[in-house]
């Protein structure tokens, strides 16, 4: 599984603007629920994106400190 990084404040600007992250390509989906789980990615069509904090539960999206790598 791969995991993706993002730093505390890009995670809470996701949270609160309803972001989901794909679990294939790693790009940022709007409108989408906390929760939610395998939604269509609009970048690489696989249905894997899941709630931001979903995903983040689940351990594909860890929070980092500092700038993103």
């Amino acid at each position: 599984m791969t995991v993706f990084n993002m730093t505390q404040e890009d995670y809470l600007d996701a949270s609160r603007n309803y972001q989901g992250i794909c679990k294939t390509c790693g790009d940022l989906r709007y409108q989408t629920e906390p929760d939610a789980e395998d939604y269509e990615c609009y970048s690489c069509g696989e249905m894997q994106v899941q709630g931001i904090e979903n995903a983040l539960m689940e351990g594909t999206l860890e929070i980092t400190e500092g700038v993103n790598p």
